[in-house]
């Protein structure tokens, strides 16, 4: 049975007139006002009825129709109504018969039965109100031309996310004048947008799925009774841009895959990486959760009573991603007794609780972050997030921890409490709970089977991973294999697990005073190399410097160029100079008339020598 708060604004039935409440005085009176007349008085809550049909707010309802109708109609009409509301109900409850009721009303047994349909016990007396005549509720007067063409604009023009009312109107309305007829007034082509189905409206507007989402039935709700039930796990990409840890230039958005529990809402585990989702994502959110995060947090620094929520879920609930389908991580989850369930394609409302989670982060707590990219191009607009970018991957790590703890210390809308409250309630609380969530016997052989996998070679000096050496005593009997398999923890490198002989071998660094750091931050380093940042061997570290060396360039080019210029010009005068020596020579000397002969014609011009250039 529903229930209604008596307040401002409420829609009453009072003394057979439709009114509002514009004031509650007291326990017993409450002042309205008559919609017909506008007027005021006082009646008591015995002498008011209640519409059935409320908002969320609990403001009542009635049919626009029906609240029109009680407002126009005349003291006549709403005694007729009373009267045949009192005899139906009468009817009703077997105190008068069918002929007794026809004779109080005046009416054939046809009109009786009519009313009888229209007969509301909650609605009460204005249920029973006459309809004027004329056009029924509904009916269309335009010609069949004109709803021809106001269906085919529908059709047409009503689609994306720009559709409106006045689009369609318009393009009916061009229509209807290039062929001469009178077009319709916005008013009905509003009316018979409304006349369709609001699914099928919906779709055109925002697409299938958008209407899937609003319009399709919800049936039934899992409701659970403990923690690690059911968990839901999921990928998004933060609205944030980080910076790398030398020169503090933009470096990108990171990812995080998170795993919520249904129950009590707690963030039981999750993983931030600067690469796309993958099966590294996965295993590593995976163990975060199922297991203590004792080192985890004391290398960020934090409280490890801040954070004690961990366990193996029963269910884990993904979405249709091909990480999450990956036959390595169904075996795993298959070995360590949890079921995976994935959601139907197209329903996102089953991943509603870790998706409503991700979202209330990014606008409540990531929006605010210098850097921070927003979800809308609106929000972005006049934002320069790779300015404003400030926050390292480490950095922002440490500051996405304490925010998952402070998010456990506040109340949640739908528990009623904090999560942390909520998880206290089944572990920890005394009596016949337990105390914790049960320990995995081999957390190491857990790890194991989600870490991810690599294979590498054996070589002299080790096996060498993410430009990292690792050697241990063990390897020396297995220098030159190749495709050993390796497993490693994203969270902390300096240890990889060689498969060798039928087990899993810890090797650690070479370099026994090489700090430990995680995948992530590897990748930052080698991300942030990529980008320029990092200088390699032989590189220019002063970049104003650069303008020398095109100085320097130009310099050489200009050098070779003049000193090209210059050889010419002396090898030209050089050979003219020798040529003009021998003619002088040989008109002194006296020669026969033989050698005459082979003498050079000293009639014509001399000619410039073209000898070799040199370059």
């Amino acid at each position: 049975m529903s229930r209604v708060d008596l307040r401002e604004g409420l829609v009453v039935v009072a003394k057979g007139a439709v009114c509002k409440v514009s004031r509650v005085i007291n326990v017993d009176n409450i002042s309205v006002v008559s919609q017909k007349e506008g007027k005021r008085f006082i009646v008591s809550l015995d002498e008011i009825e209640f519409f059935p049909a409320v908002t969320d707010e609990g403001i009542a309802l009635i049919s626009p129709e029906l609240d029109e109708l009680a407002s126009n109609v005349s003291e006549d009409e709403i005694t007729l109504a009373e009267l045949r509301f009192d005899v139906i109900g009468r009817y009703l409850r077997g105190e008068i018969g069918l002929a007794e009721a026809l004779t109080a009303l005046e009416m054939k047994k046809s009109n009786f039965y009519r009313l009888r349909k229209n007969y509301s016990e909650e609605i009460g007396v204005i249920s029973l109100l006459r309809y004027s005549r004329g056009n029924s509720k509904g009916s269309l007067k335009l010609t069949g031309v004109v709803e021809k063409y106001i269906q085919e604009s529908i059709d047409e023009v009503y689609s994306g996310s720009s559709a409106s009312i006045s689009k369609v109107w318009s393009d009916v309305e061009s229509k209807c004048l290039r062929d001469g007829i009178p077009y319709p007034s916005m008013t009905a082509v509003r009316k018979r947008i409304k006349m369709r189905d609001e699914k099928e409206l919906c779709k055109k507007k925002h697409g299938a799925d958008a209407a899937s989402q609003r319009h399709d039935a919800r049936p039934g709700k899992k409701i659970f009774s403990r923690p690690l039930e059911r968990v839901q796990m999921d990928h998004t990409l933060v609205d944030v841009i980080l910076v790398d840890n030398v020169r503090r230039q933009p470096l990108g958005r990171p990812w995080l895959t998170v795993i919520i529990d249904q129950y009590t809402r707690v963030i039981l585990g999750y993983y931030l990486s600067l690469h796309p989702p993958s099966a590294v994502s996965v295993s590593s959110a995976i163990y975060h959760a199922a297991l203590p995060k004792i080192s985890f947090l004391q290398k960020l620094g934090i409280d490890i009573e801040r954070y004690p929520y961990y366990g193996v879920p029963e269910i884990i609930h993904m979405d249709n991603a091909k990480e999450f389908r990956s036959k390595k991580f169904e075996s795993a989850c298959i070995r360590n007794s949890i079921k995976s369930e994935w959601r139907p394609k197209g329903k996102k409302h089953y991943g509603g609780h870790v998706e409503r989670l991700i979202g209330t982060f990014m606008t409540s707590k990531v929006h605010f972050l210098p850097g921070a990219t927003y979800s809308n191009v609106v929000k972005r607009r006049g934002h320069d997030s790779d300015k404003a970018s400030a926050l390292t991957f480490k950095e922002f790590t440490k500051w996405f921890a304490k925010e998952v703890c402070i998010y456990h210390g506040r109340k949640h809308s739908e528990l009623g409490c904090s999560p942390a409250s909520k998880w206290a309630e089944h572990f920890g609380a005394g009596g016949d709970t337990p105390m914790h969530p049960p320990i995995v016997s081999n957390p190491f052989k857990f790890k194991l089977d989600f870490m991810p996998e690599e294979t590498r070679k054996i070589g002299r000096e080790g096996i060498k991973f993410n430009k990292c050496l690792y050697w241990d005593a063990a390897l020396r009997f297995h220098v030159g294999k190749a495709a050993i398999m390796i497993k490693y923890d994203p969270f902390s490198l300096g240890t990889i697990w060689a498969y060798l002989n039928g087990e899993y071998i810890p090797v650690h660094f070479s370099d026994v005073t090489k700090a430990d750091f995680s995948l992530e931050e590897y990748r930052a380093q080698k991300k942030h190399g990529r980008g320029g940042g990092r200088t390699p061997a032989g590189g220019l570290e002063d970049h104003s410097l650069a303008e020398y060396v095109h100085e320097n360039k130009e310099l050489v080019k200009r050098s070779q160029s003049e000193t090209k210029r210059a050889r010419k010009a002396e090898a030209a005068r050089t050979e003219y100079l020798s040529s003009q020596h021998k003619e002088s020579n040989e008109i002194d000397v006296p020669a026969d008339k033989a050698d005459r002969a082979d003498r050079p014609n000293y009639s014509r011009r001399a000619t410039l020598f073209k000898g070799k250039s040199y370059d």
